[in-house]
């Protein structure tokens, strides 16, 4: 809860009335997230975060371009399909996050996780790959301090 107030005071400007409505909202998250059973084995790694930053950057950055290409430009075909995708990150806090980001990737969205297993819609055949999922859920894993096999 510390760690979230600390990026909060770096973000915005430290105003009374922001911090009063944003603790409030931040301590009903938790207590939702503890009465839910959301306890999670995973440790936080800033080691694994500082290196997740830039190809989290990076790979954001490539999909507002890439869709903004095949929006405004009739000459890139869009060839959509699905990937089923088996996720090796254990249920939690990790997992959630993964599912996530994945929609940051180029040409990707998640569109359901039954159990163990990712349905990711593609616009085209080359924007992502299982091994592209499975470099993502490595990099998530390091965020988390987790190790998967």
């Amino acid at each position: 809860m510390l760690l979230f107030a600390l990026v909060c005071w770096i973000l915005f400007e430290p105003r009374p009335g922001a911090w009063a409505a944003g603790g409030l909202a931040l301590l009903v998250a938790v207590s939702l997230h503890v009465a839910l059973g959301g306890r999670s084995r995973a440790r936080f790694s800033p080691i694994g975060t500082a290196r997740f930053l830039p190809f989290f950057l990076i790979q954001s950055v490539r999909g507002g371009v890439d869709v903004s290409r095949r929006a405004l430009s009739p000459a890139l075909p869009l060839s959509p399909r699905l990937l089923r995708y088996s996720v090796r990150l254990p249920v939690g806090s990790a997992r959630v996050f993964f599912v996530g980001v994945i929609s940051l990737l180029p040409g990707t969205f998640s569109a359901e996780l039954q159990e163990d297993e990712l349905t990711v819609h593609l616009l085209a055949k080359e924007v992502a790959s299982e091994e592209t999922l499975r470099e993502l859920e490595r990099r998530v894993a390091a965020i988390f301090g987790l190790s998967i096999s």
